[in-house]
């Protein structure tokens, strides 16, 4: 396995970038060189990138990149142990390609090693904060606040770091002006927090997917990159392909990311735990159903078994967000995908989303290469993990109590109680979070969009007692052993 990568790095150092399968010399006019160092002394083994091709720093820590003329960025893929460094307010891993007719151009990154063990830490995953007012920038501050007091009272002791996996604003279009200040919002978590483009952060007067992201790029740098934490190896892709019709997009990978993708992942060994974050889930709720034909292509990854091929040889984490709802999906005994809720509930216009899933942010534990996750709601206990609803709240199963259990899946456990008595496990069933549901109904009139509507989900469970008066309780318990108990008051 070891001389197989030797031989692909080998090729990726030396080999002509290719355009429909024939090598083009010619493209390759420009040459950026340096060096990537801490205090003076060079980092060797350091991936280096212009977005197309990658090589790696030698012993040194020097590095020569030929790029075809036509790249923005030349990047890095931060290794372990060392800082995330960051410029105005985010990660700053890249340099801006200057405009000019030179055929060379010096390019230096200089790194910081951490005080401080990266092999356990901590990532919080938010999707879709989505501010369109400032009104709401409170909402996010609340948000921000809670992640706090998290990482206070419960991860002081190792580091911390975060995505938003896309939507960070609602509509670059209208109101631009709102990444500054949610900027300003996530940075006083006081953490490195990095960013994925979502189909709300696309620029829509343009042509084609490949100016629609220059208003992203302006605020958060190259839409897709990699960086190390420990032994997991990271990497964030831009999924959201813009048709240049409307606001029409679809979720999809160009090949010249997925080029990447294949490049960047030859330097970590087979094997290895891969977390891959992008806006656009690479399944759905339809694909798990077998109702293939209503997955909307807006709604999910068309090439998604293009994605899975290359991560066969790792094992992966596929952080998502886009949907508003909370969904798992274990796609191969090596690849399991978090669709995150949305930071920001209904819109900022109720605290669930429309799968009755509370305001939150996934967290996620590693150590070593091994990791444990848990939902978190905003303003709400770590073990707040479902709401339990009492006979009659939900019309599907009008003498059932129901629980709505937004983090499940197929190896959770839920039991419910009568009187004491341990009855069995709960049945699943589809349907409305009664929450959601009835504030909708009751709200809605004097919601700020009129689109807004609820959706079933799957992760809603039911039981029939026996007495209709008896003491009813729920006991979940997850994937890692942990026990969770609501009872009906």
């Amino acid at each position: 396995m070891l001389k197989r990568k030797l031989i692909y790095i080998l090729i990726i150092l030396t080999a002509l970038p290719v355009t429909n399968g024939k090598a083009q010399a010619d493209l390759r006019t420009r040459e950026f060189y340096g060096r990537v160092s801490e205090k003076g002394k060079g980092i060797a083994g350091v991936p280096v990138t212009d977005g197309i091709n990658i090589v790696i720093t030698n012993e040194k820590g020097e590095y020569k990149l030929l790029s075809n003329g036509t790249s923005e960025y030349i990047y890095i893929t931060v290794p372990s142990g060392y800082k995330i460094p960051i410029e105005n307010k985010v990660p700053c891993f890249f340099k801006k390609i200057e405009k000019s007719d030179k055929k060379k151009q010096k390019i230096d990154f200089e790194l910081q090693k951490s005080s401080v063990d990266d092999n356990k830490h901590t990532f919080i995953v938010w999707a879709d904060p989505q501010v369109n007012f400032m009104d709401e920038l409170s909402f996010v501050e609340r948000a921000a606040s809670d992640v706090s007091e998290l990482i206070r009272d419960d991860y002081s002791d190792r580091p911390v770091y975060g995505i938003i996996c896309g939507d960070i604003i609602h509509d670059t279009g209208k109101e631009p002006r709102l990444y500054e200040p949610t900027k300003d919002i996530v940075r006083q978590m006081n953490i490195p927090f990095f960013f994925a483009v979502g189909n709300h952060d696309i620029n829509l007067d343009v042509r084609s997917d490949n100016y629609a992201k220059e208003l992203y790029k302006k605020h958060f740098g190259p839409t897709y990159y990699s960086f190390n934490r420990g032994k997991i190896h990271y990497v964030v892709l831009d999924d959201v392909f813009y048709a240049g019709n409307s606001f029409y997009y679809i979720g999809y990978l160009p090949e010249k990311q997925l080029n990447w993708l294949e490049q960047d992942l030859a330097f970590v060994p087979e094997g290895s735990t891969v977390v891959v974050s992008m806006h656009i889930p690479s399944y759905s709720v339809e694909a798990r159903r077998g109702e293939y034909s209503k997955e909307p292509p807006t709604k999910v990854l068309q090439n998604r078994q293009s994605l899975y091929k290359i991560l066969k040889p790792y094992n992966v984490h596929i952080f998502s967000g886009h949907e508003h709802q909370n969904e798992n999906y274990i796609l191969a005994d090596n690849i399991f995908e978090h669709n995150h809720a949305a930071i920001c509930g209904l819109f900022w216009q109720a605290p669930w989303c429309h799968d009755g899933t509370a305001s939150g942010y996934g967290v996620y534990e590693f150590d070593g290469d091994n990791v444990k996750w848990y939902f978190k709601t905003i303003g709400k206990n770590k073990n707040y993990q479902f709401n339990l609803y009492p006979r009659g709240a939900s019309p599907e199963k009008p003498d059932a109590i129901t629980a709505n259990v937004w983090n499940y899946d197929s190896s959770w456990k839920i039991y419910w109680y009568e009187n004491n008595v341990k009855m069995g496990e709960m049945e699943r069933f589809t349907g409305y979070d009664p929450n959601i549901r009835d504030y909708v109904k009751e709200n809605g009139k004097n919601f700020r969009y009129n689109w807004i509507s609820v959706k079933q989900t799957d992760h809603l469970f039911f039981a029939i007692p026996k007495d209709k008066e008896a003491r009813i309780k729920v006991e979940v318990i997850d994937r890692f052993g942990n026990s969770y108990i609501e009872e009906l008051k």
